[in-house]
């Protein structure tokens, strides 16, 4: 009988745990390469993690690419089904020689073929934060948010909760989290594709994007680590049991 009760127990853990560590959506971007090995690429560019910029992911983003009533981009995403999602990035942003370009965070439903958008489009003359759903605009230009054209920088979140999604923004690692309003609400389809976007929206000119990291706010991918080492501490307890 007692193990029985060890068996069922283990199972439980092993289901409660692999979720826990399993799921995470972050990554780092240390090293030369993807560290969370649940990312997939989207028309996937020149790139690199920490050749151009040590400790950042490096793309060199395509011309003819836009994220606004067609999904044509670059992207590194993630699947989910969680109801609740929180993550983050920082994102440096350069152009030249266009009038228009993108990149940010995106949630998209593949099955809808619809999405929320935190992203920086830039102009001849300056970029702006947009918040965003397929064709539709939830807040065309985010108040505050406006940079001069060339080098641009930002740290964009998306938070899911449901179907209401909440954006935030901010310009310093230290600064308080802006929050964008309206919140954005949308019934999307899982799973969801959680990730990163760049692309040049003209024929000409240049663009990159880098991002220094994708931190998962309910589950950071440092918890992940440490899970073989978990699992076998619940092993070792369940068969002393």
């Amino acid at each position: 009988m007692r193990n029985v009760i060890s068996f069922f127990a283990l199972v439980v853990l092993l289901c409660v745990q692999s979720q826990a560590f399993a799921a995470s959506l972050g990554d780092p971007f240390d090293g030369n390469k993807l560290q969370n090995p649940d990312w997939k690429w989207q028309n996937q560019p020149k790139w690199d993690i920490g050749t151009t910029n040590k400790g950042w992911l490096f793309m060199n983003a395509t011309n003819n690419q836009n994220l606004w009533d067609v999904d044509t981009v670059t992207k590194l995403y993630q699947e989910s089904n969680a109801d609740k999602i929180d993550v983050e990035t920082h994102l440096v942003m350069e152009y030249k020689g266009t009038g228009s370009c993108v990149s940010g965070m995106v949630m998209k439903s593949e099955k809808d073929g619809n999405w929320v958008t935190m992203k920086f489009w830039g102009r001849a003359a300056d970029t702006i934060i947009q918040y965003q759903h397929k064709a539709q605009e939830v807040v065309p230009a985010v108040p505050g948010s406006n940079q001069p054209a060339g080098r641009v920088e930002v740290f964009l979140r998306i938070a899911k909760n449901g179907d209401e999604y909440t954006g935030y923004w901010k310009m310093a690692a230290a600064d308080e989290w802006i929050e964008v309003t309206p919140h954005a609400n949308k019934k999307l389809t899982s799973p969801l594709q959680i990730g990163i976007f760049a692309g040049n929206c003209e024929a000409g000119g240049t663009m990159t994007a880098q991002f220094e990291y994708f931190g998962d706010l309910i589950n950071p991918f440092s918890s992940a680590v440490d899970a073989k080492a978990k699992l076998a501490s619940t092993w070792g307890s369940l068969k002393a049991f």
